[in-house]
């Protein structure tokens, strides 16, 4: 906190003060921030967000873990595949993604944390690449099960946006000027928090920063027409299996648009997993309790009480 004009600011680490790195994986170029010493752990974000979602989280990590925070493809500083190729934004593809960055790195196992559009990839990650995880950590859980709610005439107010995104027009309204960008993530990033005044307007200028680059918006958009979309089947046969990896779930009560009494879905689909439930928090979980969550994964992964 710094002092500006008699009232106490958050200072933020904004996104020049990490340190950036790229991988040429096989069928793609990804960016990653890369922090600390230790096990390793990977930070996934989700939508509407890129790797700096995770910039309260990265230096507390960095005390105790290797600390990994890549963009996903199509998000951020990472390549962007054709635009007009949808599959090319399956969820499976980064999936495979994470497990070649983890080769490229030379990592054979980490701990892996997932939100929103990551925490869909994690579910598969963890059954498809079993033995490259020690344990996960995911933010609002989305398992089989969750499509058909998320996507459900009474889920329409909260999930409209999933199918805005389909229309090609929506890449070209949202993306006509940068107040346009700016109003359309403000307001997912306001709703969608506990505290709708959350973000600061430096937060909220760094996210327009990030989605008014080239194929920022369009990206995002396609994982929406990749894998949410009425006719998307984001599930393998495999993903339909029971996973006994150790997993920490962990649900903001006040989210919307995953709303925590969706957590029922879990049990189906894991045999060694906590849930926790957090009254204050909202889909943001990372950002709105950030010592909370610094402070679970440490407990959960190593057993530290901190």
């Amino acid at each position: 906190m710094k002092p500006h004009g008699g009232i106490f600011m958050m200072t933020i680490r904004r996104p020049e003060d990490f340190q950036h790195h790229f991988a040429q994986l096989p069928d793609i170029k990804l960016h990653y921030v890369r922090e600390g010493s230790g096990p390793a752990i990977v930070l996934c974000h989700g939508w509407p967000g890129f790797w700096w979602e995770w910039h309260m989280n990265i230096g507390p990590l960095a005390e105790n873990f290797d600390v990994i925070v890549p963009d996903m493809r199509g998000y951020g500083e990472s390549e962007k595949p054709p635009l007009d190729q949808i599959q090319l934004f399956h969820i499976d593809r980064v999936v495979d993604d994470w497990a070649h960055l983890l080769d490229h790195l030379g990592i054979d196992r980490a701990y892996m944390v997932g939100h929103d559009y990551a925490a869909l990839g994690l579910h598969k990650f963890v059954r498809k690449y079993r033995d490259r995880v020690i344990k996960a950590a995911i933010f609002d859980p989305i398992v089989p099960g969750f499509e058909s709610r998320y996507l459900s005439a009474a889920h329409f107010p909260e999930s409209w946006y999933s199918q805005f995104h389909q229309l090609d027009m929506a890449v070209d309204l949202v993306s006509s000027s940068r107040q346009a960008t700016k109003i359309y993530f403000k307001h997912f990033l306001s709703h969608w928090s506990y505290n709708k005044n959350l973000f600061t307007e430096e937060e909220l200028e760094i996210y327009t920063d990030n989605f008014v680059k080239p194929g920022n918006i369009h990206g995002g958009f396609n994982f929406y027409r990749a894998n949410l979309s009425l006719s998307s089947r984001p599930w393998t046969e495999l993903d339909r299996t029971i996973s006994d990896v150790p997993v920490t779930f962990i649900q903001g009560m006040g989210d919307t648009v995953v709303p925590s009494v969706w957590t029922d879905l879990v049990a189906s689909w894991y045999n060694n997993y906590t849930i926790e439930y957090v009254p204050d928090g909202g889909h943001f979980i990372m950002r709105e309790k950030p010592d909370y969550i610094n402070r679970r994964l440490k407990e959960a992964f190593l057993g530290a009480t901190q």
